[in-house]
């Protein structure tokens, strides 16, 4: 088999599984993937942060500190939900305390506002470019006609604006369009984005948000990035016009094992450059290493890439890391810090030029 069958062949593999461009599309314009290999990744050499942009003492956020008698810790440990708004601010989800911890941009020392929440189990929320506040969430003991809406808009004064049904996933988060999204809706495609309202805010019906389900993400300029994973050391990205032609596509291999994991970064445009991570992981003795590898993709590879920490939320003894990143809308990039000795702290990272 040739080179350009081949290349064909990936494409058809990569595209019309996960985002379903056609076949003859696909076979008719090859993919000219560019090449990122990151060998044998280095553990221990994290990036310093550039600034930290937010802090809330031990005593200033909410930690549960005692085991139950099974030697586990039950629900949530800490802090480990925040976003960066249009503006700037840094929004902080201290669930403990039931409550959002507000930071004004440059203004890092202590919150500049508290926003009590009532005892709701909120499972993510997002921050609308008007102020609204946007919550995945169902109320812990439900009172008694409550109508079960989990999808909750707020004022930037904590009122309640609506509350609508929503076909949830796994995260939520705001579309290059203003739009509300929810990533793994369907159990078929863990990937697939569905919006939750319209550009303005205003909450969709069931029916328009399964209409709406696409399967790839939705980026700036009318753009989709489609990802797959083969194997353990090799992931795809692919940038795709409305057209649904495939304009720029990287092959990713490494000789640690790598993974995708939009639970943490959710990939963004750039500079007009897509920046994404991945999972870098060892088993090492008694132990397993795990890292974020963030990469500013560019047309002949890569512009930019570091390493994080991707332990940085404290109680995170799960098998997968859920430290939280953002890239907020000045093009740079946020990771959420947290320890109950130290308390919890957002730092901020320059993606380059």
């Amino acid at each position: 088999m040739n080179t350009r069958r081949a290349a064909a062949l990936t494409v058809t593999g990569l595209i019309v599984l996960l985002a379903g461009i056609s076949l003859a599309m696909a076979a008719a314009s090859p993919i000219k993937w560019v090449s990122v290999p990151l060998r044998t990744h280095q553990f221990g050499n994290v990036r310093t942060p550039d600034a930290v942009v937010a802090n809330a003492g031990p005593n200033q956020v909410g930690f549960k500190k005692h085991e139950s008698r099974c030697g586990c810790m039950d629900g949530p440990q800490g802090p480990m939900l925040f976003d960066v708004a249009p503006n700037g601010s840094i929004w902080l989800f201290d669930v403990l305390n039931h409550r959002l911890l507000m930071w004004k941009a440059g203004r890092p020392a202590h919150p500049a506002r508290t926003l009590p929440l009532p005892k709701l189990d909120v499972r993510d929320f997002a921050l609308g470019r008007d102020g609204t506040i946007f919550l995945y969430a169902v109320y812990a003991k439900p009172p008694a006609g409550d109508s079960g809406a989990n999808l909750w808009a707020l004022t930037p004064t904590g009122r309640v604006r609506w509350r609508a049904h929503a076909g949830m996933g796994t995260a939520m988060r705001l579309g290059p369009d203003g739009a509300v999204y929810s990533i793994g809706s369907t159990k078929r495609n863990p990937q697939a984005w569905t919006p939750l309202t319209t550009s303005a805010g205003r909450p969709l019906s069931l029916a328009a948000q399964r209409r709406g389900t696409t399967q790839f993400q939705p980026l700036a300029g009318g753009m989709h990035l489609v990802t797959s994973q083969l194997g353990v050391h090799e992931v795809h990205f692919a940038l795709a016009d409305k057209s649904h032609r495939v304009v720029r596509a990287w092959r990713v291999r490494s000789k640690t094992a790598i993974a995708l994991a939009q639970r943490a970064l959710t990939p963004a445009l750039v500079g007009g450059e897509l920046v994404v991570q991945v999972d870098v992981s060892r088993q090492a003795k008694s132990k397993f290493l795990w890292e974020h590898m963030v990469m500013r993709l560019a047309p002949n590879g890569t512009r930019q890439r570091f390493s994080l920490d991707a332990k940085a939320v404290w109680g995170d003894d799960g098998a997968e890391p859920i430290t939280a990143l953002r890239i907020g809308s000045d093009g740079r990039l946020y990771q959420l810090r947290t320890n109950p000795k130290t308390g919890a702290s957002v730092a901020r990272y320059s993606l380059g030029r």
